[in-house]
């Protein structure tokens, strides 16, 4: 299949300015660009006194025909902007909003450009996939992964997985593991790092991030390396040990030949679970951002044709308000008051489970003793107790006290000590 003139133009300028970006496309990447069409063509005459090019129901001048029941649940946002398209790589307002968001969390983030909306931190994981991912490439993660992992990468993308023990046996996390995996691949390699991570509930300590981004930077001396950064439950720790900052920033523009992705969102950093917004921030230079943007531009408007106005609307709304820090403080300090409890009902020694350290996020994961299968004790628990549980693979069980009442955890650890009984 030939490329189409407008991705050979993308392609050419990338081979200029980074050639091992280029290289670490994919093919759906490399054929990847945002055309020239009714979204272009609209954006061209956003100022012209009569447009006739975009589809969407207006009063000819550019304001919506909203219907009242919606409209009137709504008055308090600017119709304009909640009830018509968004440009297909975000409002202008939330990218840059989120940007300065992170900007002020890590000051290295300002060399890195604004960073692709899409339709949650799931979507932005996928998005970064069809990029970057090519038909049999492989990604090295942790063996306590998060299990949509397998269909993006393996049922999606037909890509092969290479896993390592995510925990040292001191507790803290296997970076040796995730070296050995790392070298054990040859050629272009992917790797992805959750941290608080789902399921471990688990983050590194700021010194084992910064080894954790050595393993990584050092992998990329003499091979192509992506590294996505899934940053779902990020500020979300609990204890003063644990890493705060995101490892993506520590893997900005350190090698030519390590593509670093940051993966982020509003679902858990602001609790806005239905809002399905996300970003995708690529570590290389602003210049080659630009067309790492442009190309998924190109993949949104094959895929999902654009994200939500309504919800970047509303983050930009959290963001600016002057109560939006305490609010998040507010939320974090509920989870810590049932992460405590957690850890108090699980301090008591089980002869049916061994607790994983976590010290973040929204899980706890148990290891269960032999003789138990995971799954049979899910389904026990939900006929016998009417507790629900996650069970993760055959040996252990996955905790989510974000979603409990303080007063109903040690209750669930009891259930369980029956059930396994």
């Amino acid at each position: 299949m030939s490329l189409h003139p407008e991705a050979q133009d993308r392609n050419a300028r990338l081979s200029a300015i980074s050639p091992t970006v280029l290289e670490a496309l994919s093919p759906l990447g490399k054929r990847s660009f945002f055309p020239k069409g009714i979204p272009f063509q609209s954006g061209q005459a956003k100022d012209c006194r009569i447009n006739a090019t975009i589809g969407q129901i207006t009063d000819g001048s550019g304001n919506p025909i909203p219907l009242a029941p919606i409209a009137e649940k709504l008055t308090s946002l600017p119709t304009k902007d909640v009830f018509l398209y968004t440009p297909i790589q975000g409002r202008e307002q939330s990218r840059a909003a989120w940007h300065k968001k992170l900007t002020e969390e890590d000051a290295r983030m300002a060399s890195v450009g604004l960073g692709q909306v899409t339709a949650g931190i799931c979507h932005a994981i996928s998005m970064g996939a069809d990029l970057f991912f090519s038909d049999g490439d492989t990604i090295v993660l942790p063996d306590l992964y998060w299990d949509n992992y397998d269909q993006i990468f393996n049922i999606r993308l037909n890509g092969k997985m290479v896993t390592y023990p995510f925990y040292r046996e001191d507790g803290g996390f296997n970076y040796d593991g995730l070296k050995h995996a790392l070298a054990s691949v040859k050629g272009k390699v992917h790797t992805i790092l959750n941290f608080p991570s789902n399921p471990t509930g688990f983050s590194p300590t700021h010194e084992d991030m910064s080894k954790i981004a050595e393993v990584v930077i050092e992998a990329a001396r003499d091979r192509i390396v992506v590294a996505f950064c899934d940053d779902a439950y990020h500020g979300l720790v609990y204890e003063k040990t644990a890493a705060t900052k995101s490892l993506f920033f520590e893997l900005i523009e350190k090698h030519p030949n390590l593509v670093p992705l940051k993966c982020d969102g509003i679902t858990k950093e602001i609790a806005f679970f239905g809002g399905r917004v996300a970003f995708l921030h690529f570590g290389v230079s602003k210049e080659v951002s630009d067309i790492l943007v442009d190309k998924c531009k190109g993949l949104i408007r094959a895929g999902i044709g654009g994200t939500v106005s309504i919800s970047q609307v509303l983050l930009e709304t959290e963001l600016a308000d002057p109560r939006h820090t305490a609010e998040v403080e507010r939320v974090r300090l509920i989870l810590e008051d049932r992460y405590l409890a957690l850890k108090q009902a699980l301090s008591k020694p089980s002869r049916h489970w061994s607790v994983l350290p976590f010290n973040g996020g929204c899980f706890c994961l148990l290891k269960l003793r032999d003789g138990i299968d995971a799954e049979a004790l899910r389904q026990k628990l939900i006929k016998d107790e009417s507790v629900g549980i996650v069970s993760q693979g055959q040996k252990h069980i996955r905790l989510a006290f974000c979603s409990m009442r303080k007063e109903d955890i040690f209750p669930l650890i009891e259930a369980l000590e029956r059930a396994c009984s």
